[in-house]
């Protein structure tokens, strides 16, 4: 089914209140945190695809996210880089949307009122981004977690967690307006990101995503075996 910029695959599920998390390549993936930790949480939820752009080509410059060939039982396939949507049934009384965005390169404001307007329809409660970023923080002390969030019952919920108040300010990406747009349709907003040490870059970090799940494990209380996660952490 086309709706908007996306294919939704049929038939479309009837979502609970559903919470939609977001990554956003690369601009906030440092260490590739926010996609280890949605691989994680969706081989747990035992997420299943919902959508995904129907002509990507529209948002993203394919010479700077490059197509990728293989072969499957013989035949040469080529996929494109999209933005991946899908869906999962949560612990409680929140289903799960995860929502796999790309910094885009074209036509930033279509692109963000197509994620939005996808939110709605869905009729998504809260939008949260999730990630990483460098930052001058030592590898020796607990990994800083910044963030905040529109409905203050869960603003006191993450600090309680250890989570700090965002005092960035300077240039960002487009898609940081998903959560101005959404703010505005009712949506509650929020965002964890996770502060790695600049002098410490590696292509994956599982001390980011050990970090990031720990904190969704007791904010949306369920239980997840971390011990795989916490030995590669370490």
């Amino acid at each position: 089914m086309k709706f908007g910029a996306f294919e939704i695959e049929e038939p479309i599920p009837k979502l609970r209140k559903p919470h939609a998390f977001a990554t956003l390549r690369p601009w906030v993936d440092v260490g590739s945190v926010g996609r280890l930790t949605f691989r994680s949480l969706e081989r747990h939820f035992q997420a299943q695809d919902l959508a995904k752009l129907g002509r990507p080509g529209i948002f993203f410059d394919f010479t700077r996210y490059r197509p990728t060939i293989y072969t499957i039982e013989g035949q040469r396939q080529v996929t494109v880089p999209t933005v991946h949507v899908r869906f999962a049934q949560g612990p409680g009384d929140n289903d799960f949307i995860f929502l796999h965005q790309l910094e885009p390169h074209l036509n930033g404001e279509g692109y963000v009122h197509s994620i939005v307007k996808l939110l709605k329809k869905f009729g998504v409660m809260r939008y949260c981004l999730v990630g990483a970023m460098y930052d001058l923080v030592p590898h020796t002390r607990p990994i800083l977690v910044t963030g905040s969030a529109t409905d203050q019952d869960t603003l006191q919920q993450v600090k309680s967690l250890g989570v700090h108040s965002s005092s960035y300010e300077g240039p960002t990406s487009i898609a940081s307006l998903v959560s101005q747009e959404a703010t505005k349709l009712g949506m509650e907003t929020m965002g964890l990101i996770a502060h790695l040490p600049q002098y410490a870059q590696m292509d994956v970090d599982h001390a980011g995503r050990l970090r990031l799940l720990e904190l969704l494990c007791k904010l949306y209380d369920f239980d997840m075996d971390l011990e795989r996660v916490q030995i590669r952490a370490r």
